[in-house]
């Protein structure tokens, strides 16, 4: 397995889980008739997963933490 393969998995795992979480959290404290605020919701939402998916997966492709399934050839 390559480092690209550690910063893959974690990027995805995160980014996802971040964005859906933050932005149905965020569901529940804004006004759903106003569509600025869901868009800006949207978009930080977007822009913290993102940087948080990047910022532990370069962390995890120098350090290798996870029990991934070794593959067989």
């Amino acid at each position: 397995m390559n480092n690209f393969f550690y910063f893959k998995v974690t990027f995805l795992s995160i980014s996802a889980g971040l964005f859906a979480g933050i932005f149905v959290y965020g569901l529940f404290d804004i006004d759903l008739s106003n569509s600025e605020a869901i868009t800006k919701l949207l978009l930080k939402s977007l822009a913290t997963g993102i940087g948080t998916g990047i910022v532990l997966g370069i962390l995890n492709m120098f350090f290798k933490i996870g029990n991934f399934p070794k593959k067989e050839n």
